[in-house]
């Protein structure tokens, strides 16, 4: 039975997500795990994927913040969700030589936020909704952000001069 109610729920949960076309409403939850990354290579930027670990995130992204300054790159946090459709359709996307035109000269830091919870609140990264991107100063700290709700729909063609033109101004 127990199963039962949890599959309506899940079902549940897609359906009242599915009119969400922009951005996904953010609800985190605390999460725990080791330290992980997860480069991927994107061309001319580069991508980590990071889990959540012992050390604090500010820290994490202090880190982060000098293997992009060694690359020459900027960083940029992302959040977002497995369950967030428009968090995947931007994921999708990123193969387009429009998005990876938009992100050149991009360090993008991953961060899921089920896995970070709470941890998000000491690197002052929060929003309502996802997927958003935050520019961050060389302290670490959020100095704009940009989400899913500045596009329509989550094609390259929507997503890129919107996600370039913020790249480019911070």
């Amino acid at each position: 039975m127990k199963l039962a109610h949890a599959l309506v729920a899940l079902v549940a949960l897609g359906l009242a997500s599915a009119p969400l076309l922009v951005a996904c409403k953010s609800s985190p939850s605390q999460g725990a795990g080791e330290a992980t990354a997860e480069p991927a290579s994107g061309g001319s930027f580069h991508e980590v994927h990071l889990e959540p670990g012992a050390t604090p995130l500010p820290e994490v992204i202090a880190q982060e913040q000098k293997k992009a300054r060694a690359m020459g790159l900027r960083l940029y946090v992302e959040l977002g969700a497995t369950w967030c459709k428009p968090c995947k359709e931007l994921e999708a996307s990123m193969s387009d030589p429009r998005m990876k035109a938009a992100f050149k000269g991009t360090y993008i830091v991953h961060l899921d936020i089920d896995a970070w919870g709470g941890k998000l609140a000491s690197a002052k990264l929060s929003s309502a909704s996802i997927p958003v991107f935050f520019a961050l100063d060389a302290a670490g700290k959020p100095t704009g952000s940009i989400n899913g709700g500045a596009w329509d729909a989550n094609t390259p063609a929507n997503m890129a001069p919107k996600l370039a033109r913020f790249f480019a101004e911070r």
